[in-house]
């Protein structure tokens, strides 16, 4: 499917070269993070129970996937340790690694009153969308999507990314996927004391893998202009790859 691959190459890169640890690891995650979409797509023809087994599950893997590949295209060293961790003989699947990416710290972070106080500079958060990541790189890329972007290049998506100034636009993909985390989560732990399918119904669900897809690519796409990111891209490519994983959303 033409759109999923859209998705995949927006989220990961594309043309790996195979004596590349780095685009050893992408590839992988794009190999896994397309079985995981076309799961998916098919999830919207089956019964509203299935839906609501099992769209949390497939929904938090396309999202920690995706999240551990901009990692990598963000901040490569991140996944090259981990994955080097990994190869070790020792390496034991029993228990937490300090290696591995976690959602608090690599991904958000906490806020920073100061940015510019030597305390908070002697370890300055790098989570993609901690404080430092948003001010020194992510609200250019935004701004550079808000000015050159249109309905016309990037779909109906635009309206929803441009609806505020550079900087809002990269809070509200924070809040928004600290929600879908949590979201999905309720239905991959069963938090849920009451009946699954009173609060994760069909629609419910569903409207959360979409917000998901939402989030993913937009973030991908601001990754994409970063211009030290890895495997970063060309605007007018990144648009038509945005635009044509709209059509990924579930009905």
């Amino acid at each position: 499917m033409e759109e999923v691959d859209c998705f995949i190459k927006l989220v990961c890169g594309s043309e790996f070269n195979d004596e590349n640890e780095i685009d050893k690891i992408l590839k992988h995650l794009s190999v896994s993070l397309k079985k995981v979409v076309l799961e998916l797509v098919a999830l919207q023809s089956l019964s509203d129970d299935k839906i609501g087994l099992y769209g949390p599950y497939l929904g938090r893997s396309m999202l920690e996937l995706s999240v551990t590949a901009l990692v990598g295209r963000l901040d490569p060293f991140k996944t090259l340790l981990m994955k080097k961790k990994q190869e070790q003989s020792d390496y034991d699947l029993g228990k937490p690694h300090s290696s591995s990416i976690r959602w608090q710290g690599d991904i958000v972070d906490k806020a920073v009153s100061n940015l510019w106080e030597d305390k908070s500079l002697k370890d300055p958060t790098r989570a993609i969308l901690g404080a430092y990541q948003i001010e020194l790189v992510l609200k250019d890329s935004a701004q550079k999507v808000i000015d050159e972007g249109s309905e016309d290049t990037m779909g109906l998506w635009f309206t929803q990314i441009s609806n505020t100034d550079p900087k809002g636009v990269v809070e509200s993909i924070k809040s928004k996927i600290n929600t879908a985390y949590s979201s999905l989560s309720k239905g991959v732990h069963h938090e849920l004391l009451v009946p699954q399918e009173s609060i994760l119904d069909r629609d419910t669900v569903l409207n959360i893998l979409n917000d998901t897809l939402y989030i993913i690519s937009s973030l991908s796409l601001l990754i994409s202009q970063v211009p030290y990111a890895y495997k970063n891209e060309l605007l007018e490519q990144c648009f038509s790859d945005y635009k044509k994983s709209q059509e990924l959303e579930l009905t």
